[in-house]
């Protein structure tokens, strides 16, 4: 199903419309859009993990989503990954982690609705996918092998 694109207004006062599902076209990913200002996708990693991908507008901004990150994280070693995740935090360009209200891992991004073009679009997927592939593997397995030391996550 196609949604019409949004219409935005942009710094200057001048109307815009922003299309979400050609964005997706033209980066060759295919989606669908289960209801208004909402849109679905997949995509994996160098290693074959499979990631959903979810882009949502609200008001005038847009918010990306890798939701689940991670699987559920034991509870024995959620403090572990979230001191991780927080020091990644700070080191990460475009998105973050954060917990949702069940604890579960997501990965987010948001732009303002009137600055989003495609190049800025394609910055912010290229992100998702970069991080997803240098990060889900070293913390999944630090969840789930309490003995496990990453090279990429300093611990304290």
């Amino acid at each position: 199903m196609r949604i019409r694109p949004i219409s935005a207004v942009n710094l200057k006062g001048e109307r815009s419309m922003i299309d979400i599902g050609g964005y997706f076209d033209r980066f060759g990913w295919a989606y669908i859009a289960p209801e208004p200002n909402l849109w679905h996708s997949t995509f994996f990693t160098e290693s074959e993990e499979e990631f959903d991908f979810y882009v949502m507008v609200v008001e005038d901004w847009v918010h990306f989503a890798v939701t689940p990150f991670l699987p559920p994280i034991p509870e024995a070693q959620q403090a572990r990954i979230h001191s991780a995740l927080l020091r990644l935090n700070q080191q990460m360009r475009l998105v973050r982690f954060a917990l949702d209200g069940d604890g579960d891992v997501s990965l987010l991004a948001d732009a303002p609705l009137q600055r989003l073009n495609e190049a800025y679009f394609a910055q912010i997927i290229e992100a998702f996918v970069f991080y997803a592939d240098r990060l889900a593997g070293e913390l999944r397995r630090m969840a789930f092998d309490a003995h496990y030391a990453s090279p990429l996550i300093r611990e304290s």
